[in-house]
């Protein structure tokens, strides 16, 4: 990534900051949160590794008591609770369907390949653009990429600082049918270990760039 590129993708972080904190929103950048949010508010949701779909709530709770009756490890509740191919998420699933149900398409990536694909493959085949890994340039609905995981930005209490909505396996799941979590007061650099990518969809950084494009034009 270019020295200039990179100024210009921090001036927007910066402009977006005061964006975000006067009230004033842009819509895909909405659609995305209201989607992780949809999911979030179902509360009946397991994290499965490997799910990948939301059935009727029917299934949804039909997964939530097989989990709860045999208790699989994380990594093989598909074989033990086939059910529960019907209504489950991981955390990269839950990245798909939400960009999609925003309206942006959005091909599947495990978090290994969101941290090893290159820049330029990232953007041409999966639509996703690689701001490196300052948590300082990280905007509601960016991803931040850990080791193993990835969370979808929801606010900006300071750069950097947020919180965060996610599919998870982790201690903040209080039992089956809670896999979708809010974390708040996040520290973006060390959340889920050391963060290694903040990756922005091409729709919403376009969508920036037209909005401050004459603010920086002005200045």
């Amino acid at each position: 990534m270019s020295i200039r590129f990179t100024s210009f993708v921090f001036s927007l972080s910066l402009l977006w900051c005061f964006d975000a904190f006067g009230g004033r929103s842009l819509p895909l950048r909405q659609k995305v949160l209201d989607e992780a949010d949809r999911i979030l508010n179902l509360a009946n949701v397991s994290y499965v590794y490997g799910g990948r779909k939301l059935g009727a709530a029917a299934a949804c709770d039909q997964c939530t008591s097989c989990l709860g009756e045999k208790k699989p490890s994380k990594e093989n509740r598909l074989l033990s609770c086939p059910v529960c191919r019907e209504c489950s998420l991981d955390c990269s699933n839950f990245v798909r369907l939400v960009f999609n149900r925003a309206g942006m398409k959005t091909p599947y990536l495990t978090t290994l390949q969101m941290r090893e694909i290159g820049r330029k493959r990232l953007l041409k085949q999966y639509g996703w653009v690689d701001l490196g890994s300052k948590a300082s340039r990280a905007l509601p609905g960016d991803l931040l990429v850990y080791p193993g995981h990835v969370v979808i930005v929801e606010r900006l209490l300071k750069p950097g600082v947020g919180d965060v909505v996610h599919a998870t396996s982790g201690s903040e799941v209080r039992g089956p049918g809670h896999g979708i979590q809010r974390q708040t007061l996040i520290h973006f650099d060390r959340y889920k270990g050391p963060l290694q990518k903040v990756l922005r969809h091409k729709d919403l950084l376009s969508e920036l760039r037209k909005k401050v494009r004459p603010q920086l034009g002005r200045r």
